[in-house]
């Protein structure tokens, strides 16, 4: 009882995560979303059915409607983040490119639901580059 007492009485509010916490997050979230993106490319490349890749296109598209909620103020002082101090100075920016990603990656899923291998392929490009934009500008 004192170790969960003790473990406690550290604990944050509900709902709240540190600034090295928030980057711990998206560190970890950039990653996978990195491997998702493969892991769907070498699908597409072995001519795999795009049914098969439903859920990692919603998890990008959920991941991108996520993203602004793990670059709160003061995030960007960090040690080791490579978030640039744009995001926080062209918000309104970032988190347009953000919904331009999930829209994308909604679109992504809808086609693998179709099982259209061509426009999932040809959509994937439209994924991977709108990641790539928000990065170009936002990312040392």
């Amino acid at each position: 009882a004192v170790l969960c007492l003790a473990g406690g009485a550290g604990a944050q509010e509900p709902g709240s995560i540190s600034a090295e916490q928030a980057v711990q997050v998206r560190r970890a979230s950039m990653f996978m979303s990195g491997a998702i993106m493969s892991s769907m490319k070498a699908g597409i490349d072995a001519g795999a059915s795009p049914r098969s890749q439903v859920f990692p296109a919603g998890t990008i598209a959920r991941w991108a409607g996520a993203m602004p909620g793990v670059f709160p103020a003061g995030s960007g002082e960090v040690t080791g983040t490579k978030a640039k101090p744009e995001i926080w100075t062209n918000r309104a920016d970032f988190d347009a490119k953000a919904a331009a990603l999930a829209a994308a990656a909604t679109r992504l899923q809808e086609l693998a639901q179709a099982d259209n291998a061509a426009g999932f392929a040809a959509q994937w490009t439209e994924v991977r580059a709108s990641c790539q934009t928000c990065h170009d500008v936002y990312k040392a």
